[in-house]
């Protein structure tokens, strides 16, 4: 499916978007920005600074730090919450996204493969193509965090695939954030969003949340070892970015059935 019709497709399913807030809490995943790769997962500078400008414009409490969120989950509200999360720890998370998000002070969560930092970008299953990115400073984190906006995740040390998911991949991250940044991560994500249910026991001793790739929003009593969250993709006209905020994601689980489709009968989609 070429990224024109998967911007056409997105357009015309943005139009069954209410426009009543989502209850409870919406999680966004991005990860590239800025990267001048034609990845899905690569968005355009100016598509994500239209999408930050949105986001800025939401009533005061709209947009807030995943702790934020979890507290009102915690205390059974329903409150609309909008969470800003980057994978991974791209080097453009900070030489693009995190001037936007600074000059509209907007909160979000960096879930760091700790052993990428300032090194190349590869991991075992890796889909990336040619050379690969570059990897985040320690000292860009620190003064991301410094500034109270950014959370430190923990996304494992090496990336560690689904299967191969151990307490000393989500320690050895954690003992990297701790030796380099002070803090101890209180969050964790799921390498490709794939649940990993054997792991679940570690994962409450040691984290507020871990976080999944399932479509969903976040109500009071979910399992916060299985947070939903919502994708952003390069082909997400504004529309379809803002229907992930609005409605019941109608939207974006029409497109997932399309895009399944599509594969299910050989398409490139």
């Amino acid at each position: 499916m070429s990224t024109g019709i998967r911007t056409k497709v997105k357009q015309q399913l943005a139009r069954a978007a209410g426009r009543v807030p989502g209850e409870g809490a919406t999680v966004l995943i991005y990860h590239r920005i800025g990267g001048g790769t034609a990845d899905e997962l690569d968005l355009s500078t100016a598509d994500f600074t239209a999408q930050a400008d949105l986001l800025a414009e939401l009533p005061p409490g709209r947009v807030v730090s995943l702790d934020a969120a979890a507290d009102r989950l915690d205390a059974g509200l329903r409150t609309p919450s909008t969470v800003l999360t980057f994978d991974d720890g791209f080097a453009d998370t900070y030489d693009t996204a995190w001037p936007i998000l600074r000059d509209r002070a907007l909160p979000f969560t960096v879930y760091l493969a700790s052993g990428m930092v300032g090194g190349p970008m590869r991991w075992e299953g890796s889909t990336a193509k040619g050379a690969p990115a570059v990897g985040i400073g320690w000292e860009q984190l620190r003064e991301m965090a410094a500034s109270g906006l950014c959370t430190v995740a923990n996304h494992t040390r090496s990336h560690a695939r689904p299967a191969l998911l151990t307490t000393g991949e989500l320690d050895a991250c954690g003992d990297d954030v701790e030796e380099h940044l002070g803090t101890r991560p209180r969050h964790f994500a799921y390498t490709w969003g794939t649940p990993v249910p054997h792991m679940e026991t570690a994962l409450r001793a040691r984290f507020r949340t871990s976080a999944t790739g399932q479509v969903g929003r976040n109500l009071p009593g979910g399992d916060p070892v299985r947070l939903h969250r919502v994708p952003v993709r390069r082909t997400d006209p504004i529309d379809f970015f803002r229907a992930k905020l609005h409605g019941r994601l109608l939207p974006e689980r029409a497109y997932a059935r399309i895009v399944a489709t599509a594969k299910a009968v050989g398409a490139r989609a």
